[in-house]
């Protein structure tokens, strides 16, 4: 069975790119390790990655880790003509999530 070789998330800014590879525990997990570097964290999504980024999002808020500040949409257009939709969801740490990402996370 090949397992992928596991690498140190270090973010150097507060853009977490979510992938749609990504699965759900892991892009939760990889969010709390940039709100523990990050005040404010950015969680940028492409196309179907969109609803992925939101559910992300609600559930750490629903979690009391972060309030939702502000949601960005618009629509990236590549140099090939093609064009997707974006978003931007921007999230803020709580004082109580900073604290629980900091004991969680031992990084």
């Amino acid at each position: 069975m090949d397992q992928s070789k596991k690498t140190l998330v270090n973010p150097e800014t507060n853009a977490y790119n979510l992938s749609g590879k990504t699965h759900p525990k892991t892009s939760v997990f990889v969010a709390k390790i940039y709100l523990k570097k990050f005040d404010v964290v950015e969680v940028h999504a492409l196309g179907d990655t969109i609803s992925k980024a939101v559910r992300m999002a609600e559930q750490l808020q629903r979690q009391n880790y972060v309030t939702i500040e502000k949601i960005n949409t618009y629509t990236q257009k590549f140099e090939d003509n093609r064009s997707k939709v974006k978003i931007i969801v921007t999230l803020k740490v709580t004082a109580d999530g900073k604290k629980r990402v900091n004991e969680e996370i031992k990084q």
